[in-house]
């Protein structure tokens, strides 16, 4: 068999036959897999040190949320779309190591908090650092993988926000709890450190060693660039001016896939009420609340996922252009029953096994969002358009997300009633978005097509795993 090579930045990098450039791929989406499972343990560990951060630190509700929210979320989704800039230029793999970096450099400066401003301006630095995982790694994947094949690997990168959100919720008591064990710190200058301070430094420093292995990872060549329709510099790039209007030419079929990603979020959204649910309406504690939480990210979350793929791969030999957004759109069409039902099921273990199916049909959902995205925008602009793509979900998940619900419950004016006014959002957002992306298929498959000829007219090469 005749070996390959493929360029990164003006050098040409062997492949020892197809078996070892296959290898090579898929190592590359294991480490990505660990980047976006890092990133999930580092987003999600404040919410589980609310109770002591907010007694040592003198706290309003307001300021925990402020921290929990907009400090990180908004920030990551903005600060996105500069970086999906660069991603698009420059080297994948350095901005994926200095994302990691600056994430993991912030979660462990929280431990050094001493007043709220500090936590803040530290949680701001961990979504600039987390904002360079998604476009970076889809934009690889997609060039270490042809058409056929990237459904797979983007699904099992994805994976990794379930096992990140999962081990987050079922480890993160346990680990809590060891810590709180440990003699306290005393660091010279600093003093006597808290267990949650402890906590952060703790999860922060194993990051550093993550980010040297995207070293390893070689950059690929980008594939599936097209001229036509698509203005770029003498170097060949474009600029977010001319993605923009590239994806406004077709504006149909993003925004069939931006409405139906966008409900994924919003469902996905209602898991931040689980403990006031199940709490208010079936007595649980935290504790079993995070254990049945994390349980379900990481069972719901794995079958959805191996759900998603083979429904993909079973479409794409059909050859339908469209086969994974039709798996969003199947993904959804199990999500929303479930999240609609699971906060007025008469019994808790009902409740467990509606979310069980809400959380097969988000994973299998959310899987297939970025990926759907790497059919219809062009190898120059990917990294762009993801940023885009999360933020216009992000925005959008953010704003119908909680706050409804929150409004809702003060309008009934009984804390009772949350469980109605989630039923409420799931069955109205969810409705919307299921009928929207069954309208919008045959645009985005239109759109699919379009890219496929463009590329072919070019005569661009195939990627070669």
């Amino acid at each position: 068999m005749n070996a390959r090579s493929i360029s990164a930045g003006g050098d040409t990098l062997p492949f020892d036959g197809l078996s070892a450039s296959r290898r090579r791929a898929w190592y590359v989406v294991l480490m990505l897999m660990c980047a976006q499972i890092f990133s999930y343990i580092d987003r999600f560990l404040p919410s589980l040190m609310l109770a002591p951060i907010k007694a040592d630190l003198g706290l309003t509700d307001f300021e925990l949320g402020l921290m929990l929210g907009p400090a990180f979320g908004l920030f990551y989704v903005f600060i996105g779309v500069p970086i999906g800039w660069l991603a698009d230029r420059y080297s994948r793999r350095a901005l994926l190591a200095t994302g990691i970096t600056i994430w993991c450099s912030m979660t462990a400066a929280a431990g050094f908090a001493r007043s709220y401003i500090p936590l803040l301006i530290t949680r701001f630095g961990v979504g600039l650092g987390e904002a360079t995982v998604a476009p970076c790694s889809v934009s690889l994947i997609s060039d270490y993988f042809d058409r056929d094949r990237r459904p797979r690997a983007i699904s099992l990168f994805m994976a990794g926000t379930f096992l990140g959100a999962g081990c987050a919720f079922l480890l993160g008591g346990p680990v809590l709890h060891w810590i709180g064990q440990l003699t306290p710190w005393v660091i010279p200058g600093f003093g006597e450190m808290r267990s949650w301070q402890m906590t952060f430094l703790i999860v922060g420093l194993p990051g550093f060693a993550l980010a040297a292995l995207m070293f390893t990872i070689r950059e690929p060549r980008r594939t599936e660039q097209v001229k036509r329709e698509l203005q770029a510099d003498g170097a060949g790039h474009a600029s977010t001016r001319a993605t923009l209007a590239y994806m406004h030419k077709r504006w149909a079929a993003f925004a069939t896939l931006f409405v139906g990603s966008a409900t994924v979020v919003t469902m996905g959204s209602l898991v931040f009420w689980n403990v006031a649910l199940f709490g208010r309406t079936w007595g649980w504690e935290v504790r079993e609340v995070g254990i049945a939480t994390g349980v379900l990210f990481l069972t719901g979350g794995t079958i959805g996922t191996l759900m998603g793929i083979r429904l993909s791969n079973k479409w794409i030999a059909e050859g339908r252009r469209d086969a994974t957004l039709r798996a969003l759109w199947i993904g959804l069409l199990l999500a929303v029953p479930g999240f609609a039902l699971y906060p007025v099921m008469p019994s808790a273990p009902l409740a467990i096994a509606s979310l069980l199916i809400a959380f097969i049909g988000q994973a299998c959902a959310a899987a297939a969002g970025p990926v759907s995205l790497t059919y219809i925008a062009p190898g120059q602009v990917r990294s762009q358009a993801i940023a885009i793509y999360y933020l216009v979900i992000g925005v959008f998940g953010q704003l119908l997300g909680p706050p409804p619900v929150g409004l809702m419950t003060d309008l009934f004016g009984d804390p009772g009633k949350l469980r109605y006014a989630m039923t409420i959002e799931a069955a109205v957002i969810g409705t919307l978005g299921v009928v929207l992306v069954g309208l919008g298929l045959n645009r985005y498959r239109s759109a699919a097509e379009e890219l496929v000829e463009l590329v072919d007219a070019r005569g661009a090469a195939p990627a070669h795993a």
